[in-house]
């Protein structure tokens, strides 16, 4: 009867035993039930027709770090907040947990219901513990008792639903709730995956053994990717899930302590299971819309500070497809301390018409406590033969691009002017450490810990070898082996590279950069740098750069990769869409511009002249 709803405290239903037989077939054993889908979340009212009632259970512990994203989300639900009440629970902090709860409880018990606060802040350790992410068994046990709690709660106050969200777990989708409710479910998940690219962890389970542990089977990974839709039934869900406990059956939904016919482990999940299965309650989750994200769990090696910085790499990470997550405006929330990382300056190079670019660039600096030198890239649209050559800038005659067989372009003479000008920057401050940035990358995981001790191993290896310039992100072009730097962990001898992503210079790098007077011949500057470390696989090309002094190392692993790549969704070229330095003006180069500008803003397109009109009295004031 519990799959119907027929037996929901308030109200009763009959039915006879033929209706009741046809629902339970259509069930059936396929674990899949037709969703309501369209817009019925959109209105859901109870029995009696009135908006239900929800309690909104959060439990936290160390998450001073989540709790601005996370009550951000929560505060963005698309349902009335009269109609909700929340139970915060925390315990076991080592960090500001419970000052920022009490301070966003401070701000936000105006706009919900009701909110009730539980802080016990008479210990900060598991005794048994050897960290803040060790699951011991008094901790395991701890988090099944807050579950109790939780649940004791709602069904004192008498309220429809209670709605578990772990901290670590970010509902995007301000529409979860109600989609979960307009699924008539006893308990239902929103699927939510991890933030980590190529990660399978999510909050189900789709198998279960014979001892109530996963099991891995063929159905999770077409409902985890979304190629199968709807509302599955499932052994296992957990960490965020909506009980409607306007149901009879939830009565013997327990927690803690375990029943006694109980003889697994002490987890919440675990029992919560196994008293859903013995009351006869189904489990089901739901993918028909994305729902949100959560962080993969720690592992009990990690420290407080690995968490915030798991925290800060899934946030950049996500910005560089998506848009930046969000935060309350309710508690306190200040970004990292500036740490340059021992530069003496970080540029960053981006295109006026990019300001999407900078945006995210920024916000991601920002969360890595970077601070930037802006650096306005020099626009190859603005670029004109006649502006070139009042530059003195003669571009190689005989080059042509050896994949595309092309010339040079005006975006790649724009795009070395911009590399140029910082390099002119360097030399006239007298700047010993730069760290160059593009304004399309990704940054690998925990990036300032790794370029920290990076520069300290390389100002270390100055000693041996006085090197000028390290690749961070590059496109590696040579088949040949590349040899580590002897005495280093993480360098290797760069050999001929592609791409200008991000790399380390030194003033002597910037010098030998400059002195090699690429003016008078120009080419591509991915083309340029490999030369002047004397590494190309064109030695005909290389012999019109007679001194190739440049000392070049690169990074192993990569610290920086693209954020697209050619051929990828919402890949954009800036030196590919202009025409090349000896293409006559004629009526389809014309043609070009005047798409260009069909796709560009108002705004874009005055900035672009005004651009043309100035870029060369600027430019020949640094040459």
């Amino acid at each position: 009867m519990e799959i119907l709803g027929f037996c929901t405290k308030g109200m009763t239903v009959f039915c006879s035993i033929s209706i009741c037989t046809v629902v339970l077939l259509l069930v059936g054993a396929n674990c899949e039930e037709t969703t309501n889908g369209g817009n019925d979340h959109l209105e859901v009212l109870n029995e009696l027709g009135q908006t239900p009632h929800v309690l909104l259970s959060i439990i936290a512990r160390n998450e001073e770090k989540t709790l601005p994203t996370y009550l951000g989300y929560i505060e963005r639900l698309d349902y009335p907040k009269s109609h909700i009440s929340i139970f915060i629970q925390t315990d076991h902090n080592e960090d500001k947990t419970e000052q920022r709860l009490k301070e966003w409880t401070k701000h936000a018990k105006l706009m919900y219901r009701n909110i009730k606060m539980q802080a016990n802040s008479s210990e900060k350790f598991y005794p048994d513990s050897k960290g803040p992410n060790d699951w011991v068994v008094t901790r395991y046990e701890q988090v099944a008792k807050l579950r109790q709690n939780a649940l004791d709660e709602a069904r004192s106050i008498g309220v429809d639903y209670l709605f578990f969200v772990d901290c670590d777990n970010f509902l995007l989708n301000p529409n979860t709730l109600k989609s979960l409710m307009a699924q008539r479910k006893t308990v239902v998940a929103p699927m939510i995956r991890a933030f980590e690219n190529g990660t399978t962890y999510s909050n189900y389970w789709c198998g279960m053994d014979e001892n109530g542990y996963y099991e891995r089977t063929d159905d999770y990974f077409p409902m985890l990717k979304r190629e199968k839709k709807g509302c599955f039934e499932v052994p296992m869900i957990h960490s965020t899930y909506l009980i409607d406990l306007q149901y009879y059956s939830t009565d013997n939904l327990q927690y803690y302590p375990p029943p006694q016919d109980y003889f697994g482990e002490v987890d919440d999940i675990l029992i919560f299971a196994f008293t859903a299965r013995k009351a006869e309650i189904k489990l089901f989750v739901l993918n028909q819309e994305e729902y949100g994200q959560m962080l993969t769990p720690s592992t009990p090696e990690m420290n407080l500070e690995d968490d915030q910085i798991a925290f800060t790499d899934a946030k950049i990470d996500w910005m560089a497809y998506n848009k930046p997550l969000i935060s309350t405006n309710l508690t306190n929330h200040r970004p990292p301390p500036i740490d340059n990382l021992g530069f003496d300056e970080i540029y960053m190079i981006n295109l006026a018409r990019r300001p999407d670019r900078r945006k995210k660039m920024l916000m991601s600096l920002e969360e890595l406590g970077l601070y930037a030198n802006e650096q306005d890239a020099v626009d190859g649209r603005t670029l004109t033969k006649e502006i070139v050559e009042e530059m003195g800038i003669h571009p190689m005659k005989d080059f042509k691009d050896p994949y595309l067989e092309r010339p040079m372009t005006m975006g790649e003479i724009g795009c070395f002017l911009s590399h140029w000008n910082i390099w002119k920057d360097v030399v006239a401050n007298r700047l010993e450490y730069v760290l160059v940035l593009e304004d399309d990358i990704r940054f690998e995981s925990d990036f300032n810990r790794k370029m920290r001790n990076l520069l300290i191993e390389a100002k270390e290896l100055l000693w041996n070898v006085k090197w000028d310039l390290i690749y961070i992100g590059r496109k590696r072009m040579s088949q040949s082996e590349e040899v580590r730097v002897a005495g280093t962990e993480h360098l290797v001898w760069a050999k001929y590279s592609y791409w200008t992503l991000a790399y380390i210079l030194r003033l002597s790098g910037a010098r030998k950069l400059i002195a090699g007077d690429p003016f008078k011949q120009m080419i591509p500057v991915d083309e340029y740098i490999p030369i002047m470390f004397n590494d190309h696989n064109d030695a005909e090309l290389m012999s019109k750069f007679p001194t190739r002094n440049l000392i070049a190392l690169s990074v192993y692993p990569l610290y920086v990769y693209p954020t697209h790549y050619v051929g990828d969704e919402g890949y954009v070229s800036d030196t590919e869409g202009t025409i090349t330095v000896y293409q006559k003006e004629t009526n389809s180069t014309s043609e070009n511009s005047a798409l260009d500008e069909r796709n560009d803003s108002p705004e874009v397109i005055a900035e672009r002249r005004f651009q043309q009109r100035k870029v060369s009295s600027r430019l020949q004031g640094d040459l």
